[in-house]
């Protein structure tokens, strides 16, 4: 069956095919009853106009972008979802590309066709951009409002929403410390990210604050996130015979593998030693036992990222101009039963 076109909406209407046009893309010189009856008849054909053909007469195609590293990660997922939500509620749709953190190429054939859907704006989310990158993102910004989320950029004309790491990781160590820990080792995550170099750099002064010295021999470093990861880490630790009663890792996947090798050497959690995640996934309140985590709000990373797209294309309509700007969302800490004051 042939999909009704605009020409035969303005047939069954009695219009001009121009008056459907302007109705549909709200333009006020139209007469009431004219509109009511193009409306009518936009119903009765079950008409869909072209999104494409809209943005060509209205410069806008109602449609924003969104690009990130691994679509099928939980967090990634999460900012997705935050900025699909409120795209919708402004009567916006979020085209969503997945790209290959080691695939060259990949991340600006994405943004060449985010250009191609002639998009109205763009999120980028990923926790580490290249030096190459600050060049082609600055162009970038100059043909369309643009923001990124996770990382850390100072490039002209991009906003960044990310999470506050630093109060993260502060208040995630302080709380063990006023469980009365004062030996508290840490697992971080990947050092090249700045998220990770944040929490650490938080953990050292939480400890400095209380008078307690940060020994750099309760610091063990990770090449990911992963458990296998914190597992080999507190395997580390131990072998040190350092005597720490309190781990913050800085993920709860991180977290879980250590609490495994605490368990295979023996140790029980929180009796023995606590320990701290950051994330809060999913399984975190439900394994043995639920974890002590910072959550990350992603969804509202997601969706303030798009708040301020639409801003941005606000101010590019209208002339405006501001600065961008970074934007900190706060972690907030979730207190369960895998802490305890030390015995």
């Amino acid at each position: 069956m042939k999909r009704p076109t605009i020409r035969d909406v303005a047939a069954h209407a009695g219009v001009s095919h121009q008056t459907v046009s302007r109705v549909i893309n709200g333009n006020g010189l139209v007469a009431t009853e004219t509109r009511q009856r193009v409306l009518q008849a936009i119903q009765e054909l079950d008409y869909v106009p072209s999104a494409l053909a809209r943005g060509l007469s209205s410069d806008r195609t109602h449609t924003l972008g969104m690009v990130g590293v691994d679509v099928s990660d939980y967090f990634f997922a999460q900012a997705v979802a935050g900025a699909e939500a409120e795209a919708r509620k402004h009567g916006l749709f979020l085209v969503i590309g997945s790209i290959e953190a080691a695939a060259d190429g990949d991340e600006r054939g994405y943004l060449r066709l985010m250009l191609e859907r002639r998009v109205d704006g763009l999120v980028l989310a990923r926790p580490v951009f290249g030096p190459d990158m600050s060049p082609l993102l600055a162009s970038l910004a100059e043909r369309l409002p643009l923001v990124v989320i996770a990382a850390r950029l100072h490039v002209p004309g991009v906003d960044t929403v990310e999470v506050d790491n630093r109060r993260g990781g502060l208040d995630a160590t302080t709380f063990l410390i006023e469980q009365g820990h004062r030996v508290i080792a840490t697992i971080t995550g990947p050092l090249a990210w700045p998220h990770a170099r944040d929490r650490l750099a938080s953990y050292r002064v939480a400890l400095r604050r209380a008078g307690l010295r940060a020994d750099p021999a309760l610091v063990e470093r990770c090449g990911d996130w992963g458990p296998e990861s914190g597992r080999a880490a507190a395997a580390r630790l131990l072998q040190a015979k350092s005597s720490f009663t309190a781990i913050f890792a800085q993920s709860d996947l991180l977290a879980l593998g250590a609490i495994t090798e605490l368990r295979a050497r023996g140790l029980r959690v929180p009796e023995d030693v606590s320990v701290m995640g950051y994330d809060d996934i999913p399984v975190a309140s439900f394994v043995d036992p639920p974890l002590t985590t910072i959550r990350q709000p992603m969804r509202q990373v997601g969706a303030r990222a798009v708040t301020i797209l639409l801003d941005k294309i606000a101010g590019v309509r209208s002339l405006a101009t501001s600065r961008p700007g970074r934007h900190l969302l706060r972690a907030d800490l979730l207190v369960r039963q895998s802490t305890a004051p030390p015995r």
